[in-house]
């Protein structure tokens, strides 16, 4: 509380002493201010099947799916929030690990990440990269809209900026949704 009052008196004291001033000099027009995430998140490329991801399923399996899927990535945001890694882990594919612990693949991450070669981060772990990005751009993301690659996979995508930006790649593993990637 000393430090609003001490805020709030340098403040009112500055407004005083520009208030007093005999000539005012017009400022310049202030620039927006852009706020950046630490991680962007940036459209990721994806392999489609070979038949050009034309996948179809009904409206009703598309729209309880579209619901159980914004249900898992709600409580993946509450976990991911909550930097609760071990939580986390429980809902990657078994396959995710091994890929996201290589370290040719953190370091093209890095490499990919103009925030992250900023910081001058490296990431040499699972861990790293769950601090390092997906705390930062998937603890409050909204599933827009999914796109079935087959019965049991499917692409999770937010949408900013009218840009479709694909957020989890995602695999039913018997009733349950897993973190994948293919």
């Amino acid at each position: 509380m000393r430090i609003f009052w001490v805020c709030l008196s340098v403040f009112l004291l500055l407004l005083s002493v520009s208030c007093v001033t005999p000539a005012r000099v017009p400022l310049p027009e202030p620039k927006p201010v852009v706020v950046q995430p630490l991680v962007e998140i940036a459209p990721t490329p994806v392999q489609t099947p070979a038949d050009g991801g034309k996948f179809s399923v009904s409206q009703e399996k598309y729209s309880a799916s579209l619901k159980e899927i914004r249900d898992f990535v709600d409580t993946l945001n509450s976990i991911i929030s909550q930097k609760k890694i071990e939580d986390w882990k429980s809902h990657l594919d078994s396959t995710y690990p091994a890929k996201y612990s290589d370290p040719v693949f953190l370091k093209q991450v890095v490499n990919d990440s103009a925030m992250l070669k900023q910081y001058e981060v490296k990431l040499k772990s699972l861990s790293d990269y769950f601090d390092w990005v997906v705390v930062p751009s998937r603890s409050k993301v909204v599933v827009d809209d999914i796109t079935f690659l087959d019965e049991n996979r499917v692409e999770a995508f937010t949408i900013i900026k009218n840009q479709k930006i694909l957020l989890y790649q995602l695999k039913l593993s018997g009733k349950e949704w897993k973190i994948s990637f293919w």
